[in-house]
């Protein structure tokens, strides 16, 4: 049994082989475990998660992670696979983990891939740290009556159609489908929710969130009605979340990433860091033989 809350949802057994067609390849020891998907000569530490990386137990040193690296390369050059990629968890989740993955990747050979950049809210008892343009933000949706809630599962179909018309708008891939959001919705009703902000009856931002472990919540898409950018309902949903996030004890609200393959999108920067946001890295590593 591990004992270390970095323990993430998406190193879960049950996450990892929620779609029975994966083709996962596991290694672990007593301290580290790890998953791989497997396309012909390629391993990715994953491909269908937002990251794959070791799972360490707070006992875990370098030696067993050195340990275990060494296995994953001897089983890779018996089996015919010549390239390695992990994708690793943003260092704010856990920064000694995220520094002994990286120096025993490193010291093994292991190249950096791409750093691409996280942007997460630290929770506190104090109000979201918002600029002054995003506080009017806030003060007019309230003038304006505008709600924010939990939303049920039924919303999702409804919240997922905003979201991909939010997306295309702004020319960014909607990585799941509705039938696959609406299935790991039941498979995990306890690590995703469904966040809403509301015009009277209208339904015009929406975000999807899960729960990381009992102290990171990831909001994984967010969408916002065209029709209502001029308001940008986006900051009070934010801020809804935010305080969600307060009421039930969590300690970063992470926005995503704001890269593409290491790449900076700056005004999607710049947007995330008017809540106060703090910079993150967040490595993929390869190894090819």
């Amino acid at each position: 049994m591990f004992h270390t809350v970095s323990n993430f949802l998406f190193h879960q057994p049950k996450f990892v082989f929620r779609n029975a067609d994966d083709n996962v390849i596991s290694f672990e020891n007593e301290l580290v475990k790890i998953y791989f998907s497997r396309m012909g000569d390629l391993l990715t530490s994953l491909d269908r998660s937002p990251f794959g990386s070791f799972a360490l137990d707070d006992r875990a040193s370098k030696n067993d992670l050195l340990s275990i690296i060494s296995e994953i390369e001897d089983w890779s050059r018996a089996k015919g696979v010549n390239s390695l990629i992990i994708r690793s968890f943003p260092e704010i989740y856990q920064p000694h983990h995220s520094l002994l993955v990286k120096n025993s990747l490193l010291a093994t050979g292991f190249a950096i891939k791409y750093c691409d950049l996280t942007q997460a809210i630290p929770v506190s008892k104090e109000k979201i740290s918002l600029n002054t343009h995003k506080k009017r933000r806030v003060r007019k949706a309230e003038a304006l009556g505008f709600s924010f809630r939990l939303l049920p599962a039924e919303f999702i179909e409804e919240s997922y159609q905003l979201i991909v018309e939010s997306r295309q708008h702004k020319n960014y891939p909607v990585t799941m489908s509705l039938a696959d959001l609406t299935y790991t919705f039941k498979l995990f009703p306890d690590a995703y929710f469904l966040f809403g902000l509301f015009d009277k009856n209208r339904l015009i931002a929406t975000a999807v969130s899960i729960s990381v472990n009992a102290e990171i919540m990831y909001c994984f898409y967010i969408g916002d009605d065209l029709a209502y950018r001029t308001y940008s309902p986006v900051t009070p949903l934010v801020n809804g979340i935010y305080q969600f996030c307060q009421m039930n004890n969590y300690k970063i609200l992470d926005l995503g990433i704001s890269t593409d393959k290491g790449v900076l999108n700056k005004g999607l920067y710049d947007f995330k860091k008017s809540f106060g946001t703090l910079d993150s890295d967040k490595f993929t590593y390869i190894k090819q033989f």
